[in-house]
């Protein structure tokens, strides 16, 4: 009596091939409709954010606070753009002690060659310029600018720039800056300096900013190279400027 009656409901549970259609045809539009009520839920979820006010103030975990506003992932502002410029310049041709200061130590400098060196600001500095144009302007700073007197305590430089231009753009991320500037040399032949001008274009780009915070034991190196990069900018080449037909 029992197995009659489940060989009764085996068969009325049994589908005929004519009901998988509809049957397939329902769990579609379930699911369909499922899918719209995310899609519109999503939809109200970004325009929330859209319409949200755009945040401005930045504060730091030391107190300090500043606003900032939204820009182009490759936009810089010109003041980013020539204060490098400015501290490039001025640690790549600022070497030694200049006379009426004080000093006991002589910069050794860092070798870039097996023969050559160049001052320790310089080697710095240049982690202002792009890792390809690097190595070639330290070779050539240390074997066509860098008098061998820097590393003996008997030459001494510095630069003084005099002008620097406002950043014209060269292209998306890239710029142009005309640099004008003095190179004061002092050594036993002029004890009172002589002068040789100093104007360049410098061409920059923008390149990706340090993504961490500087870490609180940094070394001096450390520190240097995160504050030249922290802008997110480089330079990319040097050329001789000619403003006044003669080149320098």
């Amino acid at each position: 009596m029992h197995i009659a009656q489940l060989k009764r409901k085996v068969q009325r549970l049994h589908l005929d091939s004519s009901d998988i259609l509809p049957l397939a045809f329902a769990g579609l539009s379930f699911g369909v409709l499922l899918l719209a009520f995310a899609v519109f839920w999503l939809a109200v979820s970004f325009s929330k954010v859209a319409n949200m006010p755009v945040p401005t103030l930045v504060q730091q975990v030391n107190g300090k606070a500043f606003t900032v506003r939204a820009t182009a992932h490759t936009h810089r502002e010109p003041e980013v753009i020539r204060r490098l410029v400015h501290d490039w310049a001025v640690m790549t041709f600022t070497w030694g002690t200049v006379p009426g200061e004080q000093s006991t130590t002589v910069d050794a400098g860092v070798k870039v060659t097996r023969r050559k060196a160049v001052p320790t600001s310089a080697w710095e500095a240049a982690f202002a310029l792009t890792p390809d144009f690097r190595e070639v302007f330290l070779e050539k700073l240390a074997a066509d600018v860098v008098p061998p007197g820097v590393f003996d305590g008997t030459t001494s430089a510095v630069l003084v720039p005099q002008h620097i231009s406002a950043p014209q753009a060269a292209g998306e991320g890239h710029w142009q800056v005309e640099l004008v500037a003095t190179r004061i040399i002092f050594d036993s032949a002029h004890p009172a300096g002589r002068t040789v001008p100093f104007n360049r274009t410098i061409y920059v780009q923008a390149v990706e900013p340090p993504q961490e915070p500087l870490i609180p034991n940094a070394s001096d190196y450390q520190t240097i190279i995160y504050q030249m990069l922290e802008g997110g900018v480089q330079i990319t080449e040097i050329r001789p400027l000619n403003p006044e037909g003669t080149t320098q």
